[in-house]
């Protein structure tokens, strides 16, 4: 082999083993940057788990989520299926509007107006959805509730069970529209709930119904609302809520009650970095789903 020849395999050497070592350096340092970014995740993550845990939370099961980041930043029971009450509602909402749409037209049958609860329905009553939706919402309507789901009402449940797997609720067993409590005929007391679900589930919930319809699903932050029948009727409803005017920058907003299922609450706010942040507390008392919420808010706001 001339020497010209092998000068010229050697520098085609010595440039493949130089570009080697970079690309090893590389990867090497890369290697290194996630590990402290994972460090870093890790230690903030437990710092957050820290001051949660040193609250007295009232509630069985707590979740909460950064929608921004893709990451749960603090879960307590979080997988465990618990009766969901009203918070039900958001996915009876949800399959009414994929269904009928925005535009079509609801009768309030005498059946919707026996359910618990006197919500200023009218036997007879006709709705556009859109209407219905907020108000069932805002003020927690059983009636209204019932109303969406009553004209198929096996078929809808089906749906909504349906809708639950396909957005990957692995928990959510819906069987009621309403949410409340499935009583006993003969002495009235509870056998069992309207709705089962996990915390982390009813996190995934309510991010996917305020994406889908955004309009709708944040009237939910509002104190009251007033709404028209097609009927010429106008209804003025408060916000179940009371939390409504102490959570900053809040996106939506659900409360559920029932004997079973204790106080619950649902929320999606932003923090002071602008992250979305969902946050479900099941299994509390009617005041504590409050308070609860009150203090996981404040003790996160403003952490990075």
């Amino acid at each position: 082999m001339k020497a010209a020849h092998k000068k010229e395999l050697a520098a085609v050497f010595i440039a493949v083993a130089v570009f080697a070592a970079f690309f090893l350096y590389g990867t090497w340092q890369n290697d290194r940057q996630s590990q402290r970014e994972e460090q870093v995740k890790d230690k903030r993550l437990a710092l957050i788990a820290q001051k949660l845990d040193s609250l007295n939370i009232l509630a069985k099961a707590v979740a909460v989520y950064d929608a921004s980041t893709n990451e749960e930043l603090y879960s307590r029971n979080a997988t465990v299926p618990l009766p969901l009450a009203s918070l039900t509602k958001i996915m009876t909402v949800l399959v009414a509007l994929n269904d009928y749409g925005r535009d079509g037209e609801i009768t309030i049958s005498r059946a919707a107006v026996n359910r618990e609860g006197n919500y200023g329905l009218l036997v007879g009553e006709k709705w556009r959805v859109e209407d219905l939706a907020k108000l069932t919402l805002v003020v927690s309507s059983n009636d209204g509730a019932y109303a969406l789901a009553d004209d198929q009402l096996k078929e809808f449940l089906n749906k909504m069970n349906d809708k639950a797997r396909a957005i990957g609720l692995s928990s959510a067993v819906f069987l009621d529209p309403t949410g409340l409590d499935i009583d006993n005929k003969a002495t009235g007391e509870p056998v069992g709930a309207g709705s089962y679900a996990s915390a982390r589930d009813m996190n995934v919930l309510a991010l996917f119904a305020l994406r889908d319809y955004p309009d709708i699903f944040s009237a939910t932050v509002l104190p009251d609302i007033t709404v028209k029948s097609l009927s010429g009727f106008t209804h003025t409803v408060k916000n179940t809520d009371e939390d409504i005017g102490k959570i900053p920058n809040l996106l939506f907003s659900k409360t559920g009650n029932t004997d079973m299922a204790g106080g619950n609450l649902t929320i999606i706010f932003k923090n002071a970095l602008g992250h979305e942040i969902a946050i479900t507390v099941l299994g509390s008392t009617y005041e504590g789903r409050f308070t609860d919420m009150e203090k996981i808010v404040n003790a996160l706001y403003g952490m990075n």
